[in-house]
């Protein structure tokens, strides 16, 4: 007994001359990143501090480490995730070398922190790191949502890693409040609810300027949210309700029961149901109506239909897919868009080259039509000028061996692995002509649109911003008639230009 004892006593100095060995070193290298470029850092942190930072033995001191680290990190990961959100699309090559860096950073620390809770949750003595469980899954979930987050930004899909670990991260801190109901768990179930939320609302349909505050929007409402383990006694979801089921092996936020195939097996998933939330939303929607803002929810009237759309009807397709693989010249702009209209707009037909000049004020791009439906088209880019395209914008397409222009609203942006974009937009008018607008010495033009079947067949207009306002009129020749017309209220509005309706007087 006394030899154990012995043998015990001297190991003791050893294990914490390793672990301080292992503390210096990881410390050593993180002052190496000092000066650095933030590209730069990004590279080091990844490549040798983390890894360094993850052989520590001692939690405690790993979780001090990766502190260190992490504020370190946010000396770089500020400044590449700016570089991504002020880009176009596609990104190009130095963008794309800046978001992978900080992808790879954030994936990195989230992996570190994730590794932690796991050593922890299955040690047996949860007990006795209770606090730091909490704080390293709670640094694991923001991490993952920041790294989803740059992917939204970039319109791609968060990799399926991120949702396994985050699904793994929620169970981990379910078996918490199992094995000690005391513990309050509730900030970091609302943490995930949030994620949930954000991607239930399809972010690629959203301007990049409105994601921050959509991001802000779930967490208000994530309190509304309930999420339940799915057992033989769980009360079944009607399948018109509100909610979601989440299977977390499949590495995905999860499908709503409403586009789910009958008899669908949900046993062992998780239940998100959102009917509070869409409450919530809808009595924020009645108090903006009656003109006062709503005390419990701060979400813009522009984000309201958006999320009520998303969680209440959960996105039901209107029509039906045709699918077909012709191609389009695209412009992107209010500004080249008007200049494409009043132009010559390109065309390989023998019939328009007769008087067509080549001087031209824009510059296009060539688009693969991959599907049509009614009212708009999903495009994907081939070649041609990159252009600033977001959400909201417009853009003017005109198939390849077709004499119409269709003037839409880009509605949704995807951008694939391998880095093709994909357009969802909004065709808005089947008629369009540039007009020109009362303008105090300066040339003005606008896209008049002759007829918005989504808006019960009313005329509109697009001009840039500051150029109409609601109650103004404007007369103008059209065809050989004079056309009196008065600015209705304002449909959309997005950075470069407004959408307004038009009542004829």
């Amino acid at each position: 007994m006394n030899a154990a004892f012995r043998l015990f006593r001297d190991i003791l100095p050893f294990r914490q001359q390793m672990a301080e060995k292992e503390s210096a070193d990881a410390r050593e290298l993180l002052d190496t990143v000092v000066g650095l470029s933030a590209s730069e850092v990004a590279v080091q942190l990844t490549s040798h501090v983390i890894p360094t930072v993850v052989e520590q033995r001692n939690l405690t001191m790993r979780f001090k480490l990766l502190e260190d680290t992490r504020q370190e990190a946010e000396t770089a990961l500020p400044v590449l995730e700016r570089h991504v959100d002020s880009s176009v699309l596609p990104l190009p090559r130095t963008v794309r070398s800046s978001a992978l860096a900080a992808d790879n950073l954030l994936k990195a620390l989230a992996a570190a922190y994730f590794d932690i809770a796991k050593a922890i949750g299955k040690s047996g003595h949860q007990r006795g790191y209770v606090h730091l469980l909490q704080r390293t899954v709670n640094r694991a979930m923001l991490l993952i949502a920041r790294r989803q987050n740059l992917a939204y930004s970039s319109y791609t899909s968060p990799s399926s890693t991120s949702w396994l670990m985050l699904h793994e991260l929620y169970q981990i801190v379910r078996d918490l409040r199992a094995a000690h109901p005391e513990t309050n768990i509730t900030p970091l179930e609302q943490q995930y609810l949030s994620a949930l939320l954000f991607a239930y609302i399809d972010p690629s349909k959203l301007q990049r300027d409105e994601l921050t505050v959509a991001i802000f929007c779930t967490q208000q409402l994530a309190v509304h949210a309930a999420i339940v383990k799915v057992t033989p006694d769980t009360p079944t979801c009607k399948a018109s309700s509100p909610c979601f089921l989440v299977r977390p092996e499949e590495g995905s936020p999860g499908w709503p029961l409403l586009r789910l195939p009958k008899e669908t097996p949900t046993l062992g998933g998780f239940i998100v149901d959102c009917t509070v939330v869409l409450e919530a939303l809808n009595k924020s929607a009645e108090h903006a109506d009656y003109g006062y803002s709503d005390p419990g929810l701060d979400i813009p009237p522009s984000l309201l239909q958006t999320f009520q759309h998303a969680i209440g009807s959960q996105s039901i397709r209107r029509f039906s897919r045709m699918r077909f693989s012709p191609r389009a010249h695209v412009v992107c702009g209010i500004s080249q868009v008007i200049s494409f209209l009043e132009g010559n707009p390109v065309s390989r037909r023998v019939a328009d080259l007769a008087g067509r000049t080549e001087q031209r004020d824009f510059s296009h791009s060539e688009w693969s039509l991959i599907d049509q439906s009614p009212d708009g088209f999903l495009v994907r880019f081939l070649q041609g000028d990159q252009c600033q395209v977001g959400v909201g914008n417009i853009i003017a397409l005109r198939p390849r061996e077709a004499r119409d222009v269709h003037v839409c609203l880009v509605r949704r942006i995807a951008v694939s692995e391998d880095g093709k974009v994909e357009l969802g937009v909004q065709a808005l008018s089947p008629k369009v002509s540039v007009i020109r607008l009362p303008g105090h010495g300066e040339i003005r033009r606008g896209i008049y649109l002759h007829s918005l079947p989504a808006f019960n067949n009313r005329p509109g207009i697009i001009a840039h911003p500051g150029y109409l306002a609601s109650g103004h009129k404007i007369k103008f020749e059209l065809q050989e008639s004079n056309h009196l017309l008065q600015v209705g209220r304002r449909l959309e509005a997005s950075e470069g230009l407004e959408f307004f309706a038009l009542v004829p007087l």
